[in-house]
C-alpha cells in the first residue's frame, strides 16, 4: 500500500502536476490522521473496557467483604449477652434481690468484649490501586467513609474502650470474685458486700451506657453497610 502511494506521488512530481500532488499530499496526510484517530479510539475503547472489567472484579469483591462483616455474629452476641446480663445485675444490686446462683453466669458476661476485626482486603486492594477505580462518585465516597470512618470508630470502641473496661473488671473480680471464666462463671466472695459496693453498682451502670451507645451504632453501621450493598448491586445491574 505504501508503495502505492509512492509511486502515484512519483509520477505527479515527474508529470510536473503540483497543484494536484499538494491535493495528494493533504488527502495522504488526512488518511493518516484519520488513521491514527481511528487506533486512538479503538484503543480508548479497549481500556475502557478493561477498566470497566477492572471495577466490577473490585466491586464484587467489596461486596463480599462487606456482606461477611455483616454476617459477623460473634461479636452481635458478645454485646448483647454483656447488656443483658448487665441489666439483670442491676436489677438484683438495685432492688437489693437474695443472691441466686444463676448470677454467677452473668456476672461473667458483663465484662465481655470482642476486637473489632472487619473483613478490608477490597479496601486494602484500592488503597494501592486508587479509589478512582470506582465510577460512581457516591458509591466511592461512602465506601471510604465506612471503612475511614465507621469502622475506625467502632475499631476505637472495642478495640480500646472496652479493652480497658474489661481489664478493670478482671482487676475488679481477682478482688471480689473467685471461679471466674469469661462468658461461664464469676462467683462473688462476698454478695451482700457488693451490694453495699458503689464502685461495683458505677462499673455496670458506666458499661450499660456504654454498651447501650455501642449497640446503637453498631446498628447505624450495619445501615451503611446495607446500603452500600445496594448500591454495589446498582453498579453491577
Amino acid at each position: 500500500m505504501i508503495k502505492f502511494f509512492r509511486k502515484i506521488r512519483q509520477q505527479l512530481l515527474t508529470e510536473n502536476k503540483f497543484s494536484k500532488y499538494l491535493l495528494y499530499a493533504i488527502g495522504e496526510i488526512a488518511l493518516v490522521v484519520i488513521g491514527i484517530l481511528i487506533a486512538l479510539s479503538i484503543n480508548n475503547w479497549n481500556e475502557g473496557n478493561k477498566r470497566k472489567s477492572q471495577e466490577k472484579k473490585i466491586l464484587l469483591h467489596m461486596k463480599r467483604n462487606l456482606e461477611s462483616n455483616l454476617l459477623q455474629d460473634y461479636p452481635n452476641l458478645v454485646l448483647d449477652n454483656s447488656l443483658k446480663s448487665t441489666s439483670i445485675v442491676l436489677d438484683y444490686l438495685e432492688n437489693r434481690k437474695p443472691y441466686n446462683d444463676s448470677l454467677d453466669y452473668h456476672f461473667a458476661w458483663i465484662p465481655a468484649y470482642t476486637r473489632h476485626m472487619p473483613n478490608s482486603t477490597a479496601y486494602e486492594n484500592l488503597k494501592t490501586i486508587g479509589f478512582d477505580i470506582i465510577s460512581n462518585d457516591s458509591l466511592r465516597e461512602n465506601y471510604q467513609k465506612l471503612y475511614a470512618f465507621h469502622y475506625e470508630l467502632a475499631r476505637f470502641q472495642r478495640n480500646e474502650l472496652a479493652y480497658d473496661n474489661s481489664n478493670k473488671f478482671r482487676d475488679f473480680y481477682k478482688k471480689h470474685f473467685r471461679n471466674f471464666i469469661w462468658h461461664e462463671n464469676a462467683t462473688p466472695i462476698n454478695y451482700p458486700s457488693l451490694l453495699e459496693n458503689n464502685e461495683f453498682h458505677e462499673m455496670l451502670i458506666s458499661t450499660q451506657n456504654y454498651n447501650l451507645i455501642q449497640l446503637t451504632y453498631r446498628n447505624k453501621t450495619n445501615e451503611e453497610v446495607e446500603k452500600l450493598i445496594k448500591m454495589i448491586d446498582k453498579e453491577l445491574n
